[in-house]
């Protein structure tokens, strides 16, 4: 197969540095001080995913999402069943709160993370153009037998790894998340085009991001498959109280229809409380009208938490609602939130906005975009029947081990890795 060198060993053994900062900055010269360490790679690495070690696939990912060590779970997973997994990433990204941040060479649970130097600001990822001379030395020295982008259609990456790709005879594999339509410069419909063309099969995080990019194309193989997972917790606490605790997780811009949430809650019968965490350029608005409504007494605010108090906040929650409404410029595609309450065991209920539908399934409420009355309705079903809330509960985090899982997510990304790579063998 492709990407094997006469002694059996592929380029993963030989490319990778000894620390970060290896790469010079200048555009036109940007090659590693050290570019071929000869030690052969080690088949036995710390791996709390692994499985079982059968170096039988070779895999190249290109994304700048995998820059950030928190984003990375899924490609550990996908080590620890059997593939060497290298991955191609932008040398700065952004943390959560804002800053610049340099990516380390080196290995990180299995997975070789190999920096490439770049032009442009680091927090807007899809307008970074990737050192093209060097991503194509990388990839003809990994040798892998698939290479696989995630960035979307219209991006420089999207269009180089799909190019090198081809170059190397292996397939190229698009992951893409864009759900709404958008407007292209002539540079990124040809782009967009010719990466469409180039693509073996193609990804969506979505079914919205999927039919979107596969409308002109709609035969080559493609499938849904969340682009990041998560790690249930083993057992989720839960915090005995009278009331329906209800919880909001987002920001606050009208979008969210935190707004909705208030007037639906206007309407219940019995004792509840809302938990409200995010923040934004509506929350004064919104505090307004919790006091119009009379109902700010009923409401927490708690402001932007990091994940691990958020996580601790799942368990003093019934439901999670989740109550948006889709513009001409966002649409709900990801659902990080409800993942996560769902993997706590929180009931969730939604509107029909954009992926919603799809993350949900059977294991949560959906009520129509705008429609307060029937958002009432469904709370108010809730409160009358609290057993309810724990079905959802319990049906939400099988879902998220079934399909939202990084475990799952790297099961079905490499069954259909192996599909590709049978087809073009």
């Amino acid at each position: 197969m492709a990407g094997r060198t006469s002694a059996g060993q592929s380029g993963f053994s030989a490319i990778f540095t000894s620390g970060p900062g290896n790469f010079a900055r200048h555009p036109d010269r940007c090659q590693p001080e050290i570019l071929c360490a000869q030690q052969p790679r080690s088949t036995e690495f710390a791996n709390p995913y692994a499985l079982d070690w059968r170096p039988d696939v070779r895999t190249v990912v290109v994304s700048h999402l995998y820059a950030d060590p928190g984003n990375r779970a899924k490609l550990k997973v996908i080590a620890g069943l059997g593939v060497q997994v290298a991955a191609m990433v932008p040398d700065r990204w952004i943390t959560r709160e804002g800053v610049e941040q340099s990516t380390s060479t080196g290995e990180d649970g299995g997975v070789q993370i190999v920096p490439v130097p770049t032009r442009g600001y680091a927090g807007e990822p899809g307008q970074l153009l990737w050192n093209a001379k060097l991503s194509r030395r990388l990839l003809t020295q990994l040798k892998p037998d698939l290479v696989h982008i995630e960035e979307e259609l219209w991006t420089q990456p999207a269009a180089l790894g799909l190019r090198m790709a081809r170059r190397l005879g292996v397939p190229g594999v698009l992951a893409v998340s864009d759900s709404l339509p958008r407007s292209y410069t002539i540079a990124q419909r040809l782009r967009r085009e010719r990466s469409l063309r180039q693509a073996a099969g193609v990804i969506g995080s979505n079914s919205l991001a999927l039919n979107l990019a596969m409308k002109r194309r709609p035969s080559t193989p493609h499938v849904v498959i969340p682009q990041l997972g998560i790690t249930p917790p083993d057992r989720p606490t839960r915090e005995p109280h009278t009331e329906l605790a209800l919880g909001f997780v987002g920001r606050l811009v009208p979008e969210r229809g935190l707004d909705l949430l208030f007037r639906a809650c206007v309407g219940l019968a019995g004792k509840w409380s809302l938990t409200v965490i995010g923040t934004g350029p509506s929350q004064e608005e919104l505090e307004g009208l919790a006091q119009r409504l009379g109902i700010a007494a009923r409401i927490s605010w708690l402001g932007a938490l990091p994940r691990q108090a958020v996580d601790a906040v799942w368990g003093r929650l019934d439901c999670l609602v989740l109550p948006s409404r889709t513009t001409e410029r966002w649409v709900m595609t990801e659902g990080r939130a409800a993942i996560h309450a769902m993997a706590h065991g929180v009931a969730v209920v939604g509107t029909d906005s954009g992926a919603l539908p799809e993350i949900l399934g059977d294991a949560g409420r959906i009520v129509p975009e705008e429609d307060v009355t029937s958002l009432t309705a469904t709370l108010q079903a809730l409160y009358a029947d609290r057993s309810e809330c724990e079905r959802l509960g319990s049906a939400g985090r099988r879902r998220v081990q079934e399909e939202f899982s990084d475990a799952a997510i790297a099961r079905k990304m490499l069954a259909f890795w192996r599909t590709l790579i049978t087809a073009t063998a």
